[in-house]
């Protein structure tokens, strides 16, 4: 494996397909697992940027292959030509190759656990599992899994606001008697809002997102085209700037009624309740995340569990079979049973 040297998708010694292999943090080819160093990383790549209202997506030259799923329409990338081109959001293998320059986001966070040790997170979450159908488990078993980079924007920005109101004080007199008096009343709120992420893919809900964190995102770096070498890459078919404006709207109605509860609570009578709050200092990552999908069909309707890339952490959705509840059940009974009579013969 020689440093500095420049990197295809094609192993320079056999000509198979190269991979990016997490547990070695190279590319290394399927068919004689010789090993290739990646790509030095440009300090001057953009992993963070602060929106304004013009940003789009910059096109870069076509390193992926991009597929549609012909059963869900599902548009995703993938480099590799030899290997399964299941598509990450349904799992069919009937996928047709399509002219596409694709979108690429800024910035990724490359694999760290492979598909052999995120099969294994996958079973032990299974296992827990009795009422799951079989056919689910043997997927586990099987290494059903598909490595997929999903894009996301991860969100920070400030929001502040200020209120006003007349509250009314009681006062007392000479006489000891208490008296109404109107007071304007005024303050301002601040919070700093992190990690507001949402997936860039129509194909992906944002379910996986509860698998990375602010350690997961501190692996961040600049896009490089060899890390997605055998996964697949979701589409960014989302728009930012509709994203951009809900969460902002949402933050800044958040952040008025909790004024606005702050002001009743504090005074006993108040009105003319003005309250105010703007969104600035706005910031972003765009980027892929690593994910390992299991895409299962049950009674025609379709299942997705997620692994983690990097921890193995599971999350998903898993359908129940009444039968195996039934069963399950049978079987407990059944023990108990045996149980019972052997204490029954000892005790007598």
């Amino acid at each position: 494996m020689k440093e500095n040297e420049v990197i295809t998708s094609k192993c320079k010694n056999c000509g198979s397909e190269l991979w990016y292999n997490p547990k070695q943090g190279c590319l290394t080819c399927k068919y004689c697992d010789s090993n290739y160093f990646l790509p030095q990383q440009n300090d001057d790549a953009v992993l963070v940027r602060q929106y304004d209202d013009s940003f789009h997506p910059n096109k870069l030259n076509r390193t992926l292959n991009a597929y549609q799923c012909n059963n869900c329409g599902n548009k995703y990338y993938m480099t590799s030509e030899g290997v399964s081109k299941k598509c990450p959001n349904c799992g069919s293998s009937s996928c047709s190759l399509v002219e596409d320059a694709g979108l690429c986001a800024d910035g990724i966070i490359p694999f760290k656990i492979s598909k052999d040790q995120a099969a294994k997170k996958f079973a032990e979450y299974l296992k827990g599992k009795v009422s799951v159908p079989r056919a689910l488990k043997k997927s586990a078993k099987n290494q059903e899994l598909m490595g997929v980079y999903i894009p996301v924007w991860n969100f920070t920005f400030n929001i502040s606001g200020t209120y006003s109101a007349t509250a009314t004080s009681l006062q007392k007199d000479s006489d000891g008697s208490f008296y109404s008096v109107p007071k304007p009343v005024f303050g301002e709120k601040y919070k700093r809002i992190k990690s507001h992420d949402h997936s860039a893919s129509n194909a992906q809900d944002d379910i996986f997102l509860e698998l990375f964190d602010e350690n997961d995102y501190a692996g961040l770096i600049p896009y490089v085209p060899e890390y997605t070498y055998g996964y697949r890459v979701e589409s960014i078919d989302k728009n930012i700037h509709d994203y951009y404006y809900k969460i902002t709207k949402d933050a800044e109605a958040e952040l008025e009624k909790e004024m606005k509860q702050s002001v009743l609570k504090k005074y006993k009578e108040v009105s003319d309740v003005s309250v105010e709050a703007m969104v600035d200092d706005v910031f972003f990552n765009f980027a892929y995340v690593p994910v390992y999908v299991n895409a299962f069909t049950h009674k025609n309707k379709l299942y997705k569990t997620f692994i983690s890339g990097t921890t193995g952490k599971v999350i998903g959705k898993s359908p129940i079979t009444a039968g195996r509840i039934f069963k399950t059940l049978a079987e407990a009974v059944a023990v108990l049973g045996i149980v019972g009579l052997l204490i029954y013969l000892f005790c007598r």
